[in-house]
C-alpha cells in the first residue's frame, strides 16, 4: 500500500471533516437540528449549510471556475448561508453536502496545478492577511480548516442537545461500540 498523494490526502481530510458534521446530525429531529442550545446563534443545520456553500464557492467556483451563489455579492451570499429556509430539511442539506463533495472531487482531480494562483473578490480578499497569495492548494487547505472549525463547533452544539460527542456519534455511524472514556 502506498502513501496517498497530496490531492488524495486533501480530499480525505475534507471527507473526514464532512463526516463529522454529518454525524453531528445523526438521529436528530428537524427541530433539534435547527435548535441553538449553546451561546452560539448557529444550529447544526446552519453549520452544514454554511460550510457546504463555502466549499462550493471556493472549490467549484473559484478553483473550477463554475458559477456559484456567492459570485455576485459575496457578503450577502455568505450571510444567507447561515439562514436555513423552511424547505431545507436535514435530508436536503446532507444531499447538497454530498453533491458538493462529488463536485469537489471532480474539480480537484481535474486541476492540473495546485500552485495556480486563484482570483478572489476584493470583498473576500479583505479578510485575508495582506500578503496572502491564494492558490488552489491554499483554498483546499482553507476548506479543511473551515470544515474542521465547524465540525468542532457542531460537536459543542450536539453535546448541548443530548450529550453525544463526536467519537460516540462516529461509533454509532459505523455501527460499532462507542468508546467508554467517561
Amino acid at each position: 500500500m502506498s502513501a496517498p498523494d497530496e490531492r488524495d490526502l486533501l480530499l480525505r481530510l475534507l471527507a473526514t471533516q464532512r463526516t463529522a458534521l454529518r454525524n453531528a446530525l445523526l438521529g436528530l429531529t428537524e427541530d433539534q437540528a435547527r435548535a441553538t442550545p449553546s451561546a452560539s446563534e448557529l444550529s447544526l443545520s446552519a453549520l452544514v449549510k454554511h460550510v457546504t456553500q463555502g466549499e462550493r464557492a471556493n472549490v467549484a467556483g473559484r478553483i473550477g471556475r463554475r458559477p456559484h451563489a456567492l459570485e455576485s455579492d459575496p457578503q450577502a451570499g455568505w450571510m444567507a448561508g447561515f439562514t436555513v429556509a423552511a424547505d431545507e430539511t436535514v435530508e436536503v442539506l446532507l444531499d447538497r453536502q454530498a453533491e458538493v463533495a462529488r463536485e469537489t472531487e471532480e474539480v480537484v482531480r481535474a486541476e492540473r496545478d495546485l500552485d495556480r494562483v486563484v482570483d478572489v473578490p476584493d470583498g473576500v480578499a479583505r479578510w485575508l492577511p495582506a500578503d496572502t497569495v491564494v492558490t488552489v492548494r491554499w483554498l483546499l487547505l482553507h476548506q479543511v480548516e473551515e470544515q474542521a472549525r465547524h465540525a468542532g463547533h457542531a460537536d459543542v452544539i450536539r453535546e448541548s442537545i443530548d450529550g453525544k460527542g463526536a467519537w460516540q456519534l462516529e461509533a454509532e455511524a459505523q455501527g460499532i461500540a462507542a468508546p467508554t472514556w467517561r
